[in-house]
């Protein structure tokens, strides 16, 4: 109900604020998109009226044109954000073809007018609202009129003297919050603004006089590019819709021109008019993210060199001459990361980071320009790093990371000398792509929220599904599930600030969680063919390594080491007769396949690759004959029209050919269906179908089409049902003024 004092309406433990378009639920506030905030009130406003899809878009996106996707993208994510009520409805009904309609039941705090009644006052004759009694004058006696004035006088003292106190609260707790926490003062002066609210945005960046705004937008199976008008807020498409998409957007210094490279590994970087023709290509076999020096003469990006083993630092003109090898390090987990080099104001070094993102402490390197020489920079204890800009005074490093202890990624102010650190951000969404004009003043990010829950589709029927695991801000399964034999499910969870392992029943009940203070995260679980054992990958030794645990979470035991400082492992698979994990290890060197025996002892190498690398994934075939590994070629690859992850099965005794398939999925998992083949997850951005690829190299066939994203699947022991990590990711433009 709503309360006039606090325009509140309250619903099944949520609380939403007209006057902020706040939502709460409990003590915590719920990040929604300012439209979804319009559109929530709107739709309880009318408190179980039907809404047409017209009333929506004039009164929420009024004067603004935009695609009729933009209201079904804003109904799902309120649907995932308020889940479903105590008798499992949706609290956003649909009605086909005319519109929505809010199906909560509204509770709490009476109506501003009924205020004796909420302050205790009534009893007596005194029963009379006071609207009711100051409506008609002559209906208030002398006596009434008195104990109305006292309890006017009183309420209002009583308001006063609640004020006063608060103030006290507020002042005390902004002293001790100042004393607890001196770095985060930036972010008061912070002012932030909502640029897109499609949730498809990527990369977005700012031209250095601060008038356009570029980004790449998210189609069904394409990608484009837009550019803004700052003072309109105008869009116009500036490059064509593309299957082999665009990334690491950047503006030539005058903004007549656009910067961008190629969607997939070792890629080129074209130049292109702002408003469009034909791009020319200035550099190729590109690796990762490039930038642009202050001056606007040279680009700087990372090249993978297979023949070397190697990562190259390299600089060129960005007329596409003058290129030239600054430093290299080995491919491995202290090779350099894909994160674009950051410019110093000056030119005269590079900031460059080094170690795996996974692993819990990637570090920040400067490399000096003349020379190559690079010298360690103080590194706060950062878990991922996505990007690093320099600010123009040369004394800071704007960073997007992620702390070792939290689980989203934010915006963070080093000071390169001392390595002080300091928060520009603090917030549940997280922050990749940054963007800085040329005064330092104004910052383009990408913001990002990624939803996923659990559902069981029983004999692989979609219009059987039903959802088990529910919250606005989950990430179910996105780092991996399976089935037991005894029929529940093994899945990860992000719990506060780590990621762990847990078990529930098909239909929701007996969540037990099974990775309980075992330090970082665990991810990815393996569960044998009994059902008695869970391989995993964990952080908690300090580097990502296997273990194993009973699948009730007992008796967990780590299997592999490294022999070398360097090394690390992941990816855990068992063998058919569960005796044996197989996994992933990387190091020195390209990565490999090892096993080791369930019980502990020393490792063997199984994979004797001399063309390319297993990395991220792997799996045994259920008859134990074919391992199956995301494989990265040490070779240059033929480009295809849209990007592609290679799949590489190789015999577990060595006696078969190895193969391959280059397949159009998001993320490079497979699970097999039988022995004789595999299913996988294609499709749009935030849509997916379900894949069976033959083995024997066959047309693939249609399974499941999803209307949203698919993270993780498995199916059951017995072949009939499946379950699904499924959900949405969505990324819009965020303006940051006012820096510091």
């Amino acid at each position: 109900m709503s309360n006039g004092i606090n325009s509140l309406y309250e619903f099944e433990g949520f609380r939403l604020d007209t006057q902020t378009l706040t939502l709460w639920r409990g003590n915590d506030v719920i990040s929604l998109s300012p439209k979804a905030a319009e559109l929530l009130k709107l739709l309880i406003e009318r408190q179980g009226q039907l809404v047409s899809k017209q009333e929506i878009f004039d009164s929420v996106w009024a004067g603004t044109f935009v695609d009729k996707g933009v209201l079904t993208q804003n109904i799902y994510t309120l649907r995932n954000v308020l889940g479903t009520d105590q008798d499992g409805r949706q609290f956003i009904e649909t009605v086909p073809r005319r519109g929505y309609r809010f199906a909560g039941k509204l509770t709490g705090i009476d109506n501003v007018n009924d205020v004796p009644a909420a302050t205790g006052v009534n009893n007596g004759d005194h029963s009379r609202s006071i609207s009711e009694s100051t409506s008609n004058p002559t209906n208030v006696s002398k006596a009434n009129l008195k104990r109305l004035t006292n309890l006017l006088l009183f309420g209002s003292i009583s308001i006063l003297i609640l004020a006063i106190a608060g103030l006290g609260i507020y002042q005390l707790s902004l002293r001790t919050n100042t004393k607890k926490e001196t770095a985060v003062s930036p972010i008061e002066q912070l002012r932030f603004q909502r640029l897109t609210d499609t949730g498809d945005v990527l990369f977005p960046t700012i031209s250095p006089n601060k008038e356009m705004l570029a980004y790449v937008r998210l189609g069904g199976t394409e990608e484009s590019v837009w550019v803004m008008q700052m003072a309109t807020g105008r869009p116009v498409q500036t490059l064509p819709p593309t299957k082999t998409g665009y990334q690491s957007l950047a503006f030539s210094l005058d903004g007549n021109y656009l910067f961008f490279c190629e969607k997939q590994d070792d890629g080129a970087i074209y130049r292109t008019p702002v408003f469009g023709d034909t791009p020319k290509k200035v550099a190729d076999n590109v690796w990762s993210d490039f930038s642009i020096s202050a001056d606007g003469r040279q680009f700087a990006f990372i090249r993978r060199d297979p023949i070397r083993n190697s990562l190259l630092l390299i600089l060129a003109n960005t007329d596409g001459s003058g290129e030239r090898e600054l430093s290299s390090r080995e491919t491995g987990t202290q090779g350099y990361g894909k994160v674009a080099p950051g410019w110093s104001p000056d030119g005269a070094s590079l900031t460059v980071t080094a170690g795996s993102q996974m692993e819990a402490r990637p570090l920040l390197y400067s490399v000096d320009v003349a020379s190559g020489l690079e010298t360690e920079l103080n590194t706060p204890n950062w878990r991922g790093i996505t990007r690093i800009l320099w600010t123009p005074g040369g004394t800071h490093l704007i960073v997007t990371a992620r702390a070792s202890d939290e689980p989203t990624s934010q915006l963070w102010l080093l000071e390169v000398a001392s390595g002080d650190v300091r928060r520009l951000t603090n917030d549940l969404e997280s922050y990749f792509w940054t963007s800085l004009s040329a005064d330092g003043r104004t910052l383009v990010t990408r913001q990002q929220s990624i939803v996923s829950h659990l559902w069981i589709l029983p004999d692989g029927d979609l219009k059987k599904g039903r959802q088990i695991t529910f919250g606005g801000r989950n990430l179910d399964g996105y780092r991996g599930l399976g089935w037991t034999v005894d029929g529940k499910i093994v899945f990860s969870a992000q719990s506060d600030k780590t990621t762990d392992l847990y078990s529930v029943n098909p239909d929701g009940t007996g969540r037990v969680q099974l990775t309980i203070n075992a330090g970082q995260d665990n991810t990815w679980p393996a569960i044998s063919r009994d059902g008695r054992t869970i391989a995993f990958t964990s952080h908690r030794s300090g580097a990502r390594q296997i273990w194993r645990m009973d699948v009730d979470g007992q008796n967990q035991k780590q299997l592999t080491f490294g022999e070398r400082p360097k090394d690390t492992s992941h990816s855990a698979a068992f063998a058919p007769e569960g005796t044996d994990v197989y996994f992933i290890k990387s190091g020195d060197g390209p990565a490999s396949i090892w096993k080791v025996a369930a019980d502990g002892g020393s490792a063997a190498p199984v994979s004797h690759m001399t063309d390319a690398a297993a990395e991220d994934f792997l799996s045994i075939s259920p008859d134990g004959a074919w391992i199956a590994f995301h494989s990265v070629s040490i070779k240059p690859e033929i480009r295809s029209d849209q990007p592609m992850v290679r799949i590489g099965f190789m015999s577990t005794d060595g006696s078969a050919n190895q193969k391959s398939f280059d397949l159009p999925v998001r993320r490079p998992l497979l699970h097999w269906g039988n022995a004789s083949n595999f299913d996988y997850a294609a499709g749009t951005f935030n849509t997916s179908i379900l894949m069976r690829q033959p083995l024997d190299g066959g047309e693939p066939k249609k399974l499941i089409e999803f209307p949203d994203r698919v993270f993780d699947f498995g199916w059951s022991a017995n072949g009939k049902d499946l379950i699904v990590s499924r959900g949405k990711l969505q990324g819009d433009a965020i303006l940051i003024t006012n820096l510091p």
